[in-house]
């Protein structure tokens, strides 16, 4: 049962975290889209002047946004959906409780694509984020938050005894 509202709690802490991010990014929208365009604009790149990523277009860049928010707003709503539905399931079945992981197995996923797939394969290793001054913050970040939402989707990925 210990296991159970583990895997709980932790779903509803990374779904919230994402949330949170999401929030901040369309609160400061301007701000975000602007980091965007620096982020692949191949300025700042000193160490590593060649980057084999074109210089996207605006609209891309918009494309590029929509989808973060995106992949961070189904973590934070499907995560906090998924706790939620374990939570409900907290006394069933292990099979009924397997079969209720689904939104944060989803949620989990979608929250690795994002900081992984998106942020380290994408902005880090595509633009080089890790070279420009202010990608530090995303590089190290977006490492630590991906990482979270892994742990937590193996977690809840595991089945009981």
């Amino acid at each position: 049962m210990i296991d159970r509202y583990l895997k709980i709690a932790i779903t509803a802490s990374v779904a919230l975290m994402a949330l949170f991010y999401v929030a901040h990014n369309i609160a400061n929208l301007q701000q975000a889209f602007d980091f965007f365009v620096y982020t692949t604009s191949h300025t700042d790149q000193e160490a590593y002047p060649v980057t084999l990523l074109p210089v996207p277009p605006k609209f891309l860049i918009v494309v590029g946004m929509i989808v973060v928010f995106s992949l961070e707003f189904i973590a934070g709503l499907g995560g906090l959906y998924g706790a939620f539905k374990l939570w409900s399931l907290r006394s069933a079945t292990s099979v009924d409780f397997e079969a209720g992981k689904k939104w944060a197995k989803i949620a989990m996923g979608a929250a690795v694509i994002n900081w992984w797939g998106l942020f380290q394969g994408v902005a880090i290793a595509g633009y080089q984020l890790w070279q420009m001054p202010l990608g530090q913050g995303p590089f190290d970040g977006s490492w630590v938050y991906g990482g979270m939402a892994m742990m937590t989707l193996i977690y809840v990925s595991m089945r009981e005894d």
